[in-house]
């Protein structure tokens, strides 16, 4: 009987594009959900304090600049990225309006 060597399983081309390597090491690395801009089931009492917890969490994070950077190149962020708020819902994106 052969042995193969193990290798690890390919990673589907869709699943891969959701890889950034300059994330490594985030605090939000597996615990996601958390900073996602709204969750099921949740009163707006608990969002508030949940991204409360998430923005504070994002300022200690050692990867706050790359992420940032990140957020910037998606079309349209969602949560906390780089402890900034992005796409809550009833919060209007902010507009630049030409000098007068």
């Amino acid at each position: 009987m052969n042995r193969r060597a193990a290798r690890a399983p390919r990673i589907p081309d869709p699943i891969a594009a959701l890889i950034d390597d300059r994330l490594t090491g985030a605090r939000c690395s597996g615990r996601h959900p958390l900073f996602d801009a709204e969750l099921e089931d949740e009163t707006a009492e608990q969002r508030s304090a949940r991204l409360a917890w998430a923005r504070t969490e994002c300022t200690r994070c050692p990867v706050q600049g790359p992420c940032r950077t990140a957020a910037h190149k998606q079309e349209h962020p969602l949560g906390i990225w780089g402890g900034k708020v992005h796409g809550l819902p009833g919060r209007p994106g902010r507009k630049d309006t030409p000098a007068a």
